[in-house]
């Protein structure tokens, strides 16, 4: 039976425990036939039905803790226990409906509903059998009804268990891809704030060593001087990607780096207005303006920068320009950086070289959760 079947239980781990069994308050109705006509049940008929409402019971809460494909056993019990039975009381007729319950929720495919077929033929029989003509459409019909009911209610509470493991697994997904994300974007920060020096710091360390086998000691002190210098700048930046970026938004990260040029002595004229932008954008435009502003304060020759962010249209837009001499754009890291994490976001990253350089990043526009 393991094909036609699964590994879930009915009872659900860590419910309260009406919520696994409150649905057998409605099993008393078994003993509402011996209750109406108590006078015509010997003390040993009345024993009998209650020992097969207590065994009834037993085998409802094995089915329930057991794993649906180890449960087919005592839904066979509990199907045996309705059918002998209704000799002795027509109060099985509600109990037949928790066999329909178990049928719907255990069983998959044809099988599923093969025992459901199994079960109203066990219900036409045991009434033609042991309960007067007179009185089949008031064994009969209940059986049947409330059985196909809770036959339903079986099917549903097991297609809404699998839908909830896939939305659990879904989420867990998501959350693994999350930290794989955080983990490429932790690298890829790394690389874009130390590949250069640790290059430059590589090259000059080589160029040191050269000068001292020539005996030119004098620039191998310069070398080493720029090297480590190279190794403070490099640290520093790395101080400021794991604290500083962290703490900043974006305007407050323009206007620190707005800062840093005019302590250069750069010209800006910022125009900086207020936009909406989800956290991972915020981030990307704090990686474009904190890259392109210093590049213009390690590289470039300009005397003035400005800086506009803004919207238009459909997409957010900052825009750097500077007034340096540009005589060929190098798609360094820095500047491929920049392209990849706009266009990971669906932007877009435009390089001009006309009267300076002029960098335009566009982000769409994202409804902001509250």
């Amino acid at each position: 039976m393991s094909s036609a079947t699964h590994t879930m239980q009915l009872a659900r781990t860590g419910k309260h425990f009406f919520w696994n069994y409150g649905p057998l308050v409605f099993s008393v109705f078994y003993f509402f036939p011996m209750i109406r006509n108590y006078g015509t049940y010997s003390v040993s008929e009345v024993v009998i039905q209650f020992l097969a409402y207590v065994g009834f019971i037993f085998c409802y809460h094995k089915a329930s803790i057991k794993p649906a494909k180890d449960a087919t056993n005592f839904i066979a019990l509990m199907m045996l226990i309705c059918i002998l039975m209704t000799q002795e009381t027509s109060g099985t007729s509600t109990l037949f409906g928790y066999v329909g319950y178990f049928i719907g929720f255990c069983f998959l495919g044809t099988v599923r509903w093969l025992m459901l077929a199994v079960l109203m033929c066990a219900i036409t029989l045991v009434a033609t059998l042991h309960i007067s003509p007179n009185y089949w459409p008031y064994f009969i019909g209940p059986a049947a009804v409330i059985s196909l009911g809770l036959f339903g209610f079986g099917v549903v509470e097991y297609k809404e268990r699998i839908h909830r493991n896939e939305s659990k697994q879904s989420r867990e997904q998501i959350r693994q891809l999350a930290k794989i994300a955080e983990r490429e974007r932790i690298a890829r920060d790394l690389h874009d704030l130390l590949g250069h020096s640790l290059s430059s710091i590589s090259l000059k360390s080589e160029l040191a060593g050269k000068f001292i086998d020539a005996g030119c000691h004098d620039k191998a002190r310069h070398e080493t001087q720029e090297v480590a210098e190279l190794a403070r700048t490099a640290l520093s930046e790395v101080r400021e990607a794991v604290s500083g970026m962290k703490q900043l938004g974006l305007r407050a990260q323009l206007e620190v780096m707005t800062s840093r040029l005019q302590d250069k002595g750069v010209l800006v004229e910022p125009d900086i207005q207020q936009v909406e932008l989800t956290p991972e954008q915020e981030s990307c435009l704090c990686f474009v303006a904190k890259e392109a502003i210093t590049n213009v304060l390690k590289h470039s020759s300009a005397d003035k920068v400005s800086i506009s962010l803004g919207t238009c249209e459909q997409y957010h837009k900052l825009t750097l320009c500077d007034d340096g001499e540009v005589r060929k754009v190098v798609w360094g890291n820095g500047l491929t950086g920049i392209r990849s994490r706009i266009e990971e976001l669906g932007g877009s990253f435009t390089v001009l070289t006309e009267s300076g350089l002029k960098l335009v990043a566009q982000l769409p526009k994202k409804e902001i959760s509250r």
